[in-house]
């Protein structure tokens, strides 16, 4: 009777024990599950702000050209409106030099028609073919150096595209000077992003503008990003020839090919170390801009960036809801400039957590601090 009693003591203690090991597990498991999180709310970056000055969408200068002819003067008056087309300066014009080309465009096709006459009546043989090849190589020729005699006339005395007259010299008797500036109507945007914020823009991207002077806003639209560095542009105009070059003539009076020199510059910088800056042309204007104007320039930004804190192994993320049960999503990111840069799997408003323990699973319950 005494050992039995002794057995129930010790079954009872057992049972007692176990009660407890169950509580304290119990307890434990409780304690674990509700440590608290911090978290992440998921937002898109803000707009990028940039500083740009309006200028117009195209300058041309005209030069006196004494190979057109004799300069006589300007058609046009300073601050002139003109269209396309309209003369701005007048030159006497050596009618006999076009007439050459003409008449030696016109001898040498009647020489092939001859030619092309006689091989359909069976004189035909090696060396009237070679001489074929020569008569069509002299016709390109000379049809080439009309147009180029005709584009030099047209370019140096009518208004390529509609804008306004702003005069320079008018009275200058140096051949090759300036004259006067045709200044386009429409303006466009000049602006420049930093090598970090380069691929957050892209070209059709939509802006809003604020001009800095007036408070009047507008948008536009990127049209170009430049692939070369400012300074490398920079560096790279002074090894060009000016843009208007004129050709110079031979001893026959006929137009010589311009020489095209290949510049290759060096690209040298003072200071290695200096964030390298990429030219941004911004266009389709929804307002007037006069050239000259100074603008405040906001790119909307439609990219969600998270800190490396929320990742775990394989780009996973715990989203917590608002029951505070977490869900595990895999998502797609690329990494630029040491930024995480999430390209699928979250919204803006998702809240991840933060440094997730590696026992976290998908459907678990946390505290969350914050």
């Amino acid at each position: 009777m005494r050992r039995k009693r002794k057995w129930l003591i010790v079954i009872c203690v057992l049972l007692v024990l176990i009660t407890i090991s169950q509580i304290l597990k119990h307890f434990n498991y409780g304690t674990e599950s509700k440590e608290a999180y911090n978290t992440y709310t998921v937002e898109k970056e803000r707009q990028l702000d940039l500083q740009g000055k309006a200028y117009p969408r195209e300058v041309k200068t005209y030069y006196k050209n004494n190979q057109v002819g004799t300069y006589l003067g300007v058609q046009v008056a300073d601050g002139q409106t003109v269209k396309k087309g309209d003369m701005l300066i007048n030159y006497k014009i050596n009618r006999n030099k076009r007439q050459q080309l003409v008449d030696k465009i016109n001898d040498t096709q009647h020489i092939i028609t001859e030619v092309y006459l006689n091989i359909t009546k069976g004189l035909n043989n090696r060396e009237i073919q070679k001489k074929l090849i020569e008569y069509k190589q002299t016709l390109y020729e000379a049809q080439q150096q009309l147009y180029q005699y005709d584009s030099q006339n047209r370019d140096s005395m009518y208004a390529s595209f509609d804008g306004k007259i702003m005069i320079k010299n008018i009275d200058n008797d140096s051949d090759n000077q300036p004259i006067l500036y045709l200044i386009s109507k429409e303006s466009h945007i000049k602006t420049s992003v930093t090598e970090f914020d380069l691929n957050k823009v892209k070209k059709g991207d939509k802006v809003n503008l604020s001009i800095t002077s007036t408070g009047k806003t507008g948008a536009g639209i990127i049209k170009q990003i430049s692939e070369l560095p400012i300074s490398y542009e920079e560096n790279l105009s002074l090894h060009e020839n000016d843009a208007l070059h004129l050709p110079e003539s031979n001893n026959d009076g006929e137009l010589a090919n311009s020489k095209s020199i290949s510049a290759s510059p060096i690209f040298k910088s003072n200071n290695n170390s200096e964030l390298s800056k990429y030219g941004v042309i911004i266009d389709d204007l929804s307002l007037p801009i006069r050239a000259g104007y100074s603008l405040e320039i906001k790119v909307p930004l439609n990219v969600i960036k998270i800190p490396k804190s929320v990742l775990t192994k394989g780009n996973n993320v715990f989203i917590v809801n608002k029951n505070s049960i977490v869900e595990k999503r895999n998502i797609r990111i690329k990494r630029i400039n040491g930024d995480i840069i999430v390209e699928k799997g979250l919204k803006p408003g998702d809240k991840l957590i933060k440094q997730p323990k590696s026992t976290m699973n998908d459907g678990d319950k946390v505290e969350i601090s914050s």
